[in-house]
């Protein structure tokens, strides 16, 4: 007993000597990292400001009110079955939603949302390229992290639970691209979506093209699941973009690669129409109209209002203006999947940013549901 009772003060005594030296070492990688892994600075001071609340307008009550294409109809009263079948009435509600962060970096494993940490050390995991794999075009990579974020539920200012069609109701990390095969992959992502095929043609590309038009004059459609806007081709559902795309656009298209993939993998749901109403449904196809994006960072996409330092002057610790009219509902401060970003990028205090390659969105989500009385 006395043996084992000097083992352990040996022990205690050697961890005492070393801990200053291993503490060193970790705040110099954590150092080391943060230079090249920026903070979003999502749970600073930022929280309410870098918000776009002014996307959930508009609220369709009672079956009255602005709606996207695709979303329920029903008016007056609505019923749902309860456990045993028993029809429940209620009255119909729909309403946008923040319900996903979406980080898109170029260094894999690096978290942004996670204040500019790396989530593991071995980067060969995932690789961010600009290559000329496979033809002699050059091609461009992003990684991408996709977090649960019902943001409304954490702050306790929308409960409803009929609307809550996730069992989240807190953040939580759901996906990494760098453990995905098939995002790394042209080949592997078309035995996934097969359909792509279909979309790798000039017929599908002029579709498309009209998509851009219609998505930018305001007029998104659920039913254009196999395009991206003005974005770019939807497929394949991999990081490659072509590398002559700015990098706030090529973020945006993998968003909308991102959302696609997922819904054909049953990730990600269905939460709109006259048969969601009680429980979201599973979507091969990605319901476009279902969604709307919000930049957080590096430029908050709170405000379109053009800001000079003269005007504002705040800043956040990467030297961004943080946009003074982030709470003013007047203030159309996110955008549908595929709209130009001469619209919601260029003009709206310089998204363009030299250097920042790392982008976090939100992602909010209509929600047709029927509120039990």
């Amino acid at each position: 007993m006395l043996a084992w009772g000097n083992k352990m003060l040996r022990l205690l005594f050697l961890f005492i000597l070393t801990f200053p030296y291993f503490t060193a070492k970790a705040n110099d990688t954590l150092g080391n990292a943060s230079q090249i892994c920026k903070d979003a600075g999502l749970f600073s001071t930022n929280l309410i400001t870098q918000v776009c609340w002014s996307c959930l307008l508009p609220i369709n009550f009672f079956g009255f009110g602005d709606k996207p294409d695709g979303a329920a109809t029903t008016t007056g009263i609505c019923d749902c079955p309860d456990s045993a079948g028993v029809p429940q009435i209620g009255y119909p509600l729909g309403i946008n939603l923040p319900v996903r962060l979406q980080e898109v970096i170029k260094q894999p494993w690096c978290s942004p949302v996670l204040g500019g940490r790396t989530l593991q050390e071995n980067y060969n995991l995932g690789q961010s390229r600009d290559s000329t794999e496979h033809d002699s075009s050059e091609k461009s990579f992003y990684e991408y992290h996709y977090w649960a974020y019902p943001l409304t539920y954490m702050l306790e200012l929308f409960i409803i639970p009929e609307c809550n069609k996730d069992p989240f109701v807190d953040m939580d990390l759901l996906y990494l691209s760098e453990l995905d095969p098939t995002y790394h992959d042209d080949m592997l992502a078309l035995m996934l979506a097969p359909e792509a095929i279909i979309f790798a043609n000039p017929l599908a590309q002029l579709w498309c093209a009209g998509d851009c038009a219609a998505v930018t004059a305001g007029n998104v459609s659920e039913n254009t699941f196999g395009c991206a806007g003005c974005d770019g081709t939807l497929y394949p559902l991999t990081g490659n973009y072509t590398a002559n795309v700015d990098h706030v656009r090529g973020s945006s298209l993998i968003t909308q690669r991102v959302l696609a993939s997922l819904h054909r993998r049953g990730l990600a749901y269905k939460t709109m129409g006259n048969n969601q109403m009680c429980e979201a449904s599973f979507h091969p196809m990605i319901p476009r109209s279902q969604y709307k994006l919000s930049m957080l960072y590096p430029v908050p996409e709170a405000s379109t209002n053009i800001l000079t330092p003269n005007e504002q002057g705040e800043t956040d610790g990467d030297g961004n203006l943080i946009p003074p009219s982030a709470l003013d509902p007047s203030d159309k401060c996110c955008h549908p999947l595929g709209e130009s970003v001469h619209k919601w990028a260029t003009p709206a205090g310089g998204r363009h940013r030299p250097g920042k390659e790392d982008f976090v969105y939100m992602i909010w989500r209509w929600t047709d549901c029927c509120v039990l009385w």
